[in-house]
């Protein structure tokens, strides 16, 4: 018996989930899931064919070269020591205000995902500096643990960013336009968030004392802390921004400045030289991994005619172009609670690029920008977002679950807000990628 178009595409991503389920790896899960499916619908000599071509097809792909040396940037980046003098500085600006270090918190992490590009580096990096000394001024638990664990996410958002990447890998849209484009909204959540601790703090929903005043000398001083993000910021966004080089020139151009760095401020320390090397190859193997096991997938959904049969659909019934943006972000959002961030991206932007930009004609870059807005979301979500999973694997018995939960809705509920403010004005993310490109 032949089964329908969306009854096989549903049986294979039921497979899918089982398999994730039942903690098969990743990548392991959509290559198994795509392989058989695509045994089924073509035939095994077919379905052998079809795994070489994608390998090569993705693992060659140029774009897929900004992976590790962003990965490799970050790294540098991470084990240079950036991360805590961002933190001292954004400390002394923003300490004596409410909330003043969870605000700090919050920019020290805006200004260190501009050169890593991976939110656990933020988490795992302001976790052991700012956790204790909020808690030291009394800080509101949840407060303090709500703030580590989004603001990690801004790396998501600010340049350079491997979702963009992966989004750009899979949609084959302009990196160096998706870059751009998350700008001005990652610099909208960071001030989001510090008005919500603002708010919060003023009016004693959570406490939040301030922390120490600084002098005007003092904060002028700070700033010489900041000079290697700058610098590395302005270097690749400003080349990018020129058309100076291409994406993957502005990669490898960081990891090369993040390496300079590091070894100015560390000395040539090949202990830590190593680390950031392996801990780098392990990370992009990983990622490689994905991907190739959801472009297995992806040809199996192409292939068995889901994707035809959904766009057909959506058409067929006369919906409007924003009803079907709610229907997409719903599943995105539920879809981020159960499974991690980078495979959502990878299993469903296939799926609603097609109706939404295809057929709907809605701006790629803006729709980039909405995914990994909702990639930022996943992470944080409760229950099973892996950011909580991360920061309580940090802190012990720091904190409680329902605490941990309490301190992650207000920012969840401000992610939501700004959502809706990015679908009700477009002109945020696209404005600054239109002017670059005129």
């Amino acid at each position: 018996m032949e089964l329908s178009p969306w009854l096989l595409g549903l049986l294979g991503f039921i497979l899918l989930f089982v398999l994730m389920f039942l903690r098969v790896p990743v990548a392991f899960a959509f290559a198994i899931a795509g392989f058989l499916g695509l045994w089924y619908v073509r035939g095994l000599p077919a379905a052998l064919g079809d795994l070489p071509v994608a390998v090569w097809s993705t693992s060659s792909d140029y774009v897929m070269i900004c992976i590790p040396l962003f990965i490799l940037m970050g790294n540098f980046s991470n084990y240079s020591g950036i991360g805590p003098d961002l933190y001292k500085t954004a400390l002394t600006w923003f300490g004596r205000m409410p909330g003043g270090l969870a605000m700090t918190t919050v920019f020290g992490n805006a200004a260190f995902g501009a050169v890593t590009g991976a939110s656990l580096a933020g988490l795992v990096t302001f976790t052991p500096i700012a956790w204790k000394p909020m808690l030291s001024l009394n800080y509101d638990k949840r407060l303090a643990a709500g703030c580590l664990m989004s603001s990690g996410t801004l790396s998501q958002l600010i340049p350079p960013s491997l979702s963009f990447v992966v989004y750009s890998v899979v949609t084959n849209e302009s990196v160096g336009r998706l870059f751009i484009a998350g700008i001005f909204p990652g610099i909208l959540q960071a001030i989001m968030y510090a008005l919500l601790i603002f708010f919060l703090t003023k009016f004693h929903i959570m406490e939040g004392p301030a922390g120490p005043s600084s002098t005007w000398k003092e904060k002028i001083l700070s700033l010489r802390g900041t000079w290697g993000m700058l610098l590395l910021f302005i270097l690749i966004m400003g080349g990018l921004y020129l058309g100076v080089f291409t994406p993957t020139e502005g990669a490898a151009i960081g990891a090369a400045g993040s390496f300079i760095i590091l070894v100015l401020r560390q000395r040539f320390n090949l202990k830590l030289i190593k680390t950031a090397v392996f801990e780098g190859l392990v990370t992009s193997a990983m990622l490689f991994m994905i991907l190739i096991g959801s472009m297995i997938f992806a040809r199996f959904v192409t292939t068995s005619g889901l994707s035809g049969w959904i766009v057909q659909s959506i058409v067929g019934a006369g919906l409007s172009p924003y009803t079907v943006l709610t229907a997409a972000l719903v599943v995105f959002l539920i879809a981020g609670c159960v499974m991690p961030a980078i495979p959502m991206v990878l299993l469903f932007t296939p799926l609603f690029y097609p109706i939404l930009v295809t057929q709907y004609g809605m701006d790629p870059i803006w729709f980039g920008v909405i995914v990994v807005i909702m990639v930022e979301l996943a992470l944080v979500t409760p229950p099973v977002g892996l950011h909580l999973f991360a920061f309580k694997s940090l802190v012990k018995e720091d904190i409680d679950t329902k605490e941990l939960w309490q301190g992650a809705i207000p920012f969840v509920i401000t992610d939501l807000i700004r959502l809706v403010i990015m679908v009700a004005f477009p002109i945020i993310s696209v404005w600054l990628p239109q002017q670059m490109y005129n």
